[in-house]
């Protein structure tokens, strides 16, 4: 379970700070030979400890090369708030416009960026500065 801790610390740490999080930091919290089928069930952990996904979803923060959160976010927020995710994309689209996509991403960081910073409001002096 520590290493879902550190996946939760790494991406409170991004919300707070509004950036995003890189593939390439998340998979270097875990070693060589962990499996990305592991590697992605502890991200789904630590999305759940941050926040219930149906209401935010931090995996929003993590950006490919090109901005955009993976494919894993996409297919999450489709399932889980399928009238939201149809809105954006349209219905009945295969969902690879680039385009809706940098949308539907920006919404929901923006969503995250704004839960990061009531979480902090409610903290006591104390807890704000445990790391």
């Amino acid at each position: 379970m520590e290493i879902v801790q550190q996946v939760v610390c790494l991406l409170r740490s991004a919300a707070d700070h509004r950036r995003l999080v890189t593939y390439q930091e998340l998979h270097s919290l875990f070693g060589k030979n962990t499996p990305r089928s592991e590697r992605y069930r502890v991200l789904e952990l630590a999305i759940a400890t941050l926040g219930q996904p149906r209401e935010v979803d931090y995996g929003a923060l993590l950006s490919l090369h090109n901005g955009l959160p993976g494919d894993e976010f996409f297919a999450r927020f489709k399932g889980l708030r399928r009238c939201e995710y149809d809105a954006v994309m349209g219905m009945g689209t295969c969902g690879r416009s680039v385009t809706r996509r940098r949308v539907l991403a920006s919404t929901e960081r923006a969503r995250v960026f704004s839960h990061a910073q009531e979480r902090r409001r409610r903290l006591t002096p104390v807890e704000q500065n445990a790391p």
